[in-house]
């Protein structure tokens, strides 16, 4: 709810429509996905701006039984939650497409995420990797709002839990755990630098990479990106 209130994706929706039909990928595969992410919110700007919204494929290491609430049809007729297992550091060879992570990429350690991006450049499958958290000031200063969403928010969150309300407003654990867990994650995030360095190693001919980062969302914040698609793919679909 946060995401789609703050528009904190927003910045990088129009690139990441582009490099999907840039690279001809009609499925999307999201590690990490947690209870969803931005994805419900991307749909929608893609079809408001004329794109043709994937089939997203939302994993995770431990599947969350959440499903999405309030989704117009197209969203959720494109959204789907696997129940299986899916670790982002070794995805099965059958889970195909487009790979998709959104602010989970710093929870892997540098060898790791490294041998993410290696295998996705060995198996010519594309990437995209996306970044809210860093050590950036402004984006610092953003985690004290992270509380006051938690106050706001929290009691139009579907479905309706009391427990909810309890350790939000009487026992205010739920934005001690969001702040410092936003906290933690900004320390532990790539650098733009730390990410040329670790895509410069990679062997991987006819794979191109790119890195940069974005800003526009309601919140100061800028989002770190990182691209990684066949060149082959990015070639064809031009022509």
């Amino acid at each position: 709810m946060v995401l789609d209130v703050t528009k904190t994706y927003e910045p990088i929706a129009h690139l990441l429509r582009i490099r999907l039909e840039e690279c001809g990928s009609e499925r999307v595969l999201d590690l990490c996905s947690g209870a969803g992410g931005p994805w419900p919110a991307l749909l929608r700007h893609f079809e408001e701006h004329g794109g043709k919204p994937p089939e997203v494929l939302l994993t995770d290491k431990y599947p969350c039984a959440t499903k999405f609430h309030n989704l117009d049809s197209a969203a959720e007729d494109r959204l789907h939650f696997l129940s299986d297992s899916v670790d982002a550091t070794q995805i099965p060879e059958h889970l195909q497409g487009f790979r998709t992570l959104f602010s989970s990429f710093h929870h892997l350690n540098p060898e790791e995420a490294r041998g993410l991006l290696q295998d996705s450049a060995e198996k010519r499958q594309p990437i995209g990797v996306f970044e809210v958290p860093s050590l950036r000031s402004l984006t610092l200063l953003s985690l004290l709002f992270v509380p006051i969403a938690a106050w706001l928010l929290v009691p139009f969150r579907r479905p309706f839990s009391w427990s909810r309300l309890l350790w939000n407003y009487v026992i205010p654990v739920i934005p001690f755990v969001l702040f410092f867990d936003g906290l933690i994650s900004c320390l532990r995030a790539y650098s733009l630098r730390e990410l040329r360095e670790m895509t410069r190693g990679i062997d991987a001919d006819g794979y191109s990479w790119e890195i940069g980062e974005r800003s526009g969302g309601l919140l100061p914040v800028r989002i770190t990106y990182l691209f990684g698609c066949p060149q082959s793919a990015s070639a064809e679909s031009a022509d």
